[in-house]
């Protein structure tokens, strides 16, 4: 059975809901504006859903040339900015890097406020800033924009079904994050895999993902759900870690296509 890119994700604003596409561009940083945009606290730390799960209640859609933020709980409560304003810049920090960010403004610092009660700052990262993947698993100049650490999250169909026929009803997909879904392949065959190529893109699978609690969180309703951290434990556990998923990196860019080819270049 052929290996095929069965779904592509982009998650504009980190944490919040994103959107499947047909066709993505990858860039140096990975897809075109995937996680450019981000939620920081009054220090400049990322905020992400282990913090707010009611984040996974809100989607960031890009618009031609706005970014729209819609609370999926409550209609009409919605907000739109335009895409890369010209705000102060500052430096932020994602896991202990530090990357200096744009501010989107005060009218979506209050918009937050009201939302999630809290005081917190949008921001993005600007063209020109370069955030290095971790050395351990890279190579110099490979960059990442605002996800946590790798510019692509890959994963396969059969692994998600493995894990909802272990519990017993299905998990959405959604939950788990990933940018490039893929079918035909067996369960959790992705730990294998070194090197893929897409198009004509040869993608390095570089590190497993280890998962925190956003996994447990139901995107349709914003609820954690610890019987799932539990099953990911039983599952998925590994030297007191839950691996789930492939951290990846591109050697060039292009566009990838749900319905591709994908061809394993490389196994550990």
């Amino acid at each position: 059975m052929s290996l095929l890119v069965s779904a592509l994700w982009r998650y504009p604003l980190k944490s919040f809901q994103g959107a499947s596409h047909n066709s993505l561009a990858l860039t140096a940083r990975g897809f075109e504006n995937d996680r450019r945009w981000m939620v920081v606290d009054e220090r400049g730390r990322f905020v992400t859903q282990r913090q707010l799960p009611k984040m996974s209640r809100f989607k960031a859609s890009l618009l031609a040339s706005e970014l729209l933020i819609e609370n999926l709980d409550t209609p009409g409560q919605t907000l739109t900015l335009p895409l890369m304003p010209a705000g102060f810049r500052f430096t932020a920090s994602i896991w202990g890097d530090e990357c200096e960010v744009v501010d989107m403004g005060d009218a979506a610092a209050s918009w937050l406020r009201e939302q999630f009660a809290k005081t917190l700052r949008l921001c993005y990262i600007p063209d020109g800033v370069v955030r290095q993947v971790d050395q351990n698993y890279a190579e110099p100049g490979d960059e990442v924009g605002l996800a946590d650490g790798f510019p692509l999250l890959i994963c396969t169909e059969a692994s998600i079904a493995a894990l909802s026929q272990a519990y017993g009803q299905d998990l959405d997909p959604r939950r788990f994050r990933a940018n490039i879904i893929i079918s035909g392949a067996q369960a959790f065959e992705e730990d294998r895999w070194r090197r893929l190529k897409i198009n004509g893109v040869e993608i390095d699978l570089v590190k497993p993902c280890a998962r925190c609690a956003i996994p447990t969180i139901d995107p349709d309703t914003g609820e954690r759900e610890r019987k799932v951290f539990e099953l990911l434990k039983r599952q998925c556990g590994a030297s007191g870690q839950v691996l789930f998923g492939q951290n990846a990196i591109h050697r060039s860019t292009g566009i990838l296509k749900t319905g591709a080819v994908v061809e394993v270049m490389d196994v550990a």
